[in-house]
């Protein structure tokens, strides 16, 4: 592993750009992942590690055993002075690993269920939006200009491993979904939808839009939307969380999906 100390080493000075800037993260295409979890889901995915970058006396037995099994296979390693590492994690009292990776080239759009995420500035909402999103069975997941870069460190720290299931679409602007995906497509929106559980999801491939907290869908998402749908909530609260919103819509389509299909299957 090979030391530094010293905030004017230039690698620190690139990867302190990239976990500042989400914009670094687009302009280097590389990006910081923490953790053993990411390294296991990175792993998976067959996607190459750059480096290995560990905070000095980290002491997990599982953030040693990814050192050693990443420096065998050749990756370079080095280890950073506690002040030095700090300022590049995501997270406080992290692991202590963070995986240096260049990130992927975005596949081909395919047929399936996606989502589109509107102007979701928040890396904390767009992680989970992430992980909520494999976990319904989404293929692709689109996101507007004005969400936040998708392969920041922050983003994939939330989404525990998710990007490495989706395919991921930056910079699509909502006028472009029909065209890029032709399916329905369904605004969640706080008031004025038709009420969730009376809307039928059970075509063969559905696509949601989702807004950003507080503001809700632009203008222009709206308008590309087929339809537009509200959760019903108990009296007196005013909305949910985004990526509450999204898992709700979701699995509510994984349920009519299933209902259909038990109704189709011929009986026993």
């Amino acid at each position: 592993m090979k030391p530094i100390t010293s905030a004017d080493n230039p690698n620190f000075k690139r990867w302190l750009r990239l976990s500042e800037s989400p914009r670094e993260v687009r302009l280097q295409g590389r990006t910081l992942a923490e953790g053993p979890h990411l390294a296991e889901a990175i792993h998976a995915a067959g996607h190459p590690i750059e480096a290995i970058v560990v905070r000095r006396s980290a002491d997990r037995a599982d953030v040693h055993g990814w050192i050693d099994a990443l420096a065998a296979t050749g990756v370079p390693g080095f280890e950073l002075a506690p002040g030095l590492f700090d300022r590049l994690t995501p997270v406080e009292h992290g692991s202590g690993l963070l995986l240096l990776i260049a990130l992927p080239y975005p596949p081909r759009l395919e047929t399936g269920d996606a989502l589109f995420l509107d102007g979701v500035q928040d890396p904390g909402n767009a992680g989970a939006l992430l992980r909520v999103a494999a976990a319904a069975g989404v293929r692709t997941v689109l996101a507007s200009p004005g969400t936040v870069a998708l392969w920041s460190p922050k983003v994939l720290r939330g989404s525990q491993g998710a990007h490495f299931r989706l395919g991921l679409h930056e910079d699509i602007v909502a006028n472009d979904v029909h065209v890029k995906l032709p399916m329905p497509w369904i605004g969640a929106t706080a008031h004025a939808g038709t009420p969730l559980w009376a809307t039928r999801l059970t075509q063969d491939a559905v696509g949601f839009m989702i807004g950003a907290e507080g503001g809700g869908l632009s203008p222009a998402a709206a308008a590309a939307c087929d339809e537009l749908v509200t959760i019903p909530l108990a009296g007196g609260v005013e909305s949910l969380n985004v990526a509450s919103a999204a898992a709700v819509c979701l699995f509510e389509r994984r349920r009519q999906l299933g209902t259909l299909h038990s109704r189709s299957s011929p009986s026993a």
